[in-house]
This record gives C-alpha cells, sequence and structure tokens, in this order.
C-alpha cells in the first residue's frame, strides 16, 4: 500500500566525517558548529536530538502546529517517557530564539555572565 512518506525519510542521516584540526587551532567554538549529530526517531516517527542523558529536543506536529520540544525525560518499566519539566517552541518563537543564536547575541550574553 503506498504511503505520502518515503521510509528514507525515517532513515538517520550518516554522520559527516569532521575535518582534521589544524596545529594551534583549539577554538571550541568552531568545533561545536562543526559537529553533526545523528537525527534520532521516537516510537511516533518524530525526529529528536539527544542534549544529554535525559534531555532531548524534539521536533513534532501537534494540533497541525510544528513545535520544537525541549524536554526532561525519564526511565520507567524500560521505557523513555518524557516528563514535565520542558517547553514547546511554536516555529515562529524557534525562528527568534534560532535568530539569536545566529547573530551571535545569545554567546555575548553567557560569556559577559561567565566573566
Amino acid at each position: 500500500m503506498p504511503s505520502s512518506d518515503s521510509e528514507e525519510e525515517f532513515k538517520p542521516k550518516a554522520k559527516k566525517a569532521k575535518p582534521s584540526k589544524s596545529v594551534g587551532d583549539d577554538s571550541e567554538e568552531e568545533e561545536e558548529e562543526e559537529e553533526k549529530v545523528d537525527i534520532q526517531r521516537n516510537d511516533d516517527g518524530e525526529a529528536y536530538f539527544e542534549l544529554n542523558k535525559n534531555k532531548r529536543c524534539t521536533v513534532r506536529k501537534w494540533k497541525k502546529m510544528v513545535l520544537v520540544d525541549i524536554r526532561e525525560f525519564y526511565e520507567k518499566g524500560g521505557k523513555t517517557l518524557p516528563g514535565k519539566k520542558g517547553i514547546s517552541l511554536t516555529l515562529e518563537q524557534y525562528k527568534a530564539l534560532r535568530g539569536v543564536i545566529m547573530d551571535g547575541s545569545l554567546d555575548e550574553q553567557i560569556k559577559e555572565l561567565d566573566e
């Protein structure tokens, strides 16, 4: 039976090979930007990215809206389940956050507080 979603769409993409660093290039920022992570899929077929052991960023559709969900997860009965702590950003909210990340404003504020 034909489906509108191709099976290829749900296969994780291969990681990109990281170029070797030149001598004296120990910039963490550049390394973080170049690193590609595998796209994983949950039981519902939604794409997610592991942030750490118990946090994920999931891209999902809910009531015809695309959401970017950053949430804590926990283990129960051998299953990984979403917790209450987290936030779901609409596409508009995600684009606003992405804008301040991409233009460096967020990093500037973090550096200011980290000094």
